[in-house]
Formats: C-alpha cells, sequence, structure tokens
C-alpha cells in the first residue's frame, strides 16, 4: 500500500509540473507536500515565492492558501503527518497492546524509521537544523507534542508495572529524556551506512536498553540517596 501510494504520489508531483496541456489532478494537501519535498531535494533550497511555487502546482495562489499559510506550515503538516502514521501503526498492530513498555518503545522507534525512510534524503536535510538550533523549529512543534503525549503513555504504563521507577523532581523529566533519545537516533540513522541500517537497528536496542536502566531501579537511585544523605548531614 504504500509502495502504491508513493507511486501515486510521485506521479502527481510530475503532473503538477507539467506544462503539457493534460488535465491536471486536483492538487490536495498530500500532493502540495510531495511536490513541495521534491522541489526541496532537487533545487536545494524553497521555492522563491509562494506565487511561483502554486504556479508550478497548476494553481493560483489563493487556492494554495486553502491548504496551507506557508511553506513552513506545509513542513509542519510532512512532520505531524510523519508521527501520526507512526502511532496510527503501531495502535493497528494488535501485538502492540501486549508488549513490555521497553518493547512498546522499541517498536515505535523501528516502525517510525521505516515511514521515515521513504523520505530518507528529505529528513536528513533538515536535522543539521535540529543540531545547531536551542529551540524546537516551528515545523517540529507538533511532532515533538504527539511523541510526548506519545512517550508519557508509556510512562505512566511503565510506573504502573513498575517497569519505571518514580522519582521526585526526575519524573516529569522523562518525557524530555525520551525527546532527546528520539533525536539521537535520528541523527544517528542519517549517519549510518551500513546495510539495511544495521547499525541503526543496534544502536536503537542498546540506546532503550541503557534508557531503560537509568529509568528502572537502578545505581541512580544509589547515587541520588546517598546526594540526599551529603545534603541532609551538611
Amino acid at each position: 500500500m504504500a509502495t502504491a501510494t508513493k507511486s501515486s504520489a510521485s506521479t502527481n508531483g510530475r503532473k503538477a509540473g507539467s506544462t503539457s496541456g493534460r488535465a491536471k489532478a486536483k492538487p490536495t494537501a498530500e500532493t502540495i507536500q510531495k511536490s513541495y519535498i521534491n522541489y526541496l531535494l532537487e533545487e536545494g533550497e524553497q521555492p522563491k515565492t509562494i506565487y511561483a511555487f502554486a504556479k508550478i502546482l497548476g494553481m493560483e495562489e489563493a487556492e494554495f492558501y486553502n491548504f496551507y499559510s506557508s511553506f513552513e506550515a506545509i513542513e509542519r503538516g510532512v512532520w505531524d503527518g510523519y508521527m501520526q502514521r507512526t502511532l496510527d501503526a503501531l495502535k493497528n498492530d494488535t501485538a502492540f497492546e501486549g508488549f513490555s513498555v521497553r518493547e512498546k518503545l522499541l517498536a515505535f522507534f523501528y516502525t517510525h524509521l521505516e515511514i521515515l525512510r521513504e523520505q530518507r534524503s528529505y529528513v536528513a536535510m533538515r536535522l543539521p537544523e535540529l543540531r545547531k538550533s536551542q529551540s524546537t523549529p516551528f515545523w517540529l512543534k507538533g511532532y515533538r507534542k504527539n511523541f510526548e503525549a506519545f512517550a508519557q503513555e508509556l510512562i505512566s504504563e511503565g510506573i504502573y508495572k513498575k517497569e519505571i521507577k518514580e522519582r521526585p523532581m526526575l519524573t516529569d523529566r522523562y518525557r524530555a529524556a525520551m525527546w532527546l533519545q528520539l533525536l539521537f537516533v535520528l541523527d544517528f540513522w542519517a549517519k549510518d551506512k551500513s546495510a539495511g541500517f544495521e547499525q541503526t537497528d543496534a544502536a536503537i536496542e542498546k540506546a532503550v536498553n541503557f534508557g531503560f536502566q537509568l529509568l528502572g531501579e537502578s545505581a541512580l537511585d544509589s547515587a541520588i540517596d546517598l546526594a540526599k544523605f551529603l545534603w541532609q548531614s551538611r
């Protein structure tokens, strides 16, 4: 199904840029996204203006605004779509509910990268902005919000099932820690040159295992207890 959708979107993208007299397919949010990403990858930059891009799509500028208010809004829709497709795939997997919390996070990463793989060149193009930015870019805010909501569900479930230890003043930071873990995985994957991204698969498992060693009962608790003791004994 994914292959057919990709092929269809590619065809629509070519039609949008065609100057032939044949009837063009009516633009949709998805075809606009595909054409925009194709433009970025081929030209290395955003279109000069929305007017110029709308002309490539074979539509009036005013019609474009029925879908998006800016190029940044297109990219937000792209990234929101990546996350939503991943969460929907997990939700529709009948085996997912039976997984441990650690296994659910692993399943998320593997599923998410399979979806991103369809447009890896575009994702790799955008990742450097995350490395140099002190804040979350506008186009990534919805993506992050939805991931952190999913992460919070895992954290709550993990605490209930005793897979994750609840810690005063630290538990509220677990979501941010999982977000950083996601950014690490994306960065590693974008740089991975191994066949079939085998090294990324190994990195995911090691990162998740390490994360759950820290989130569960671990040496961290002994360190916290020691810090408390030293503070109270001053």
